[in-house]
């Protein structure tokens, strides 16, 4: 049981360490633009 909590609690600490990371930003960026999202900032609001 302590062990599952711990290996958790590593598991969370990697994926926070992974989101605080510069390059991971423009990773994101580039996701978000794949998929359409509206946070991709090279989105135009006019679509001709």
């Amino acid at each position: 049981m302590i062990a599952t909590t711990v290996c958790f609690y590593l598991v969370l600490l990697a994926i926070l360490m992974a989101f605080l990371s510069p390059s991971a930003d423009g990773c994101f960026i580039l996701l978000a633009c794949l998929l359409r999202s509206p946070y991709c900032p090279y989105n135009t609001t006019a679509s001709g």
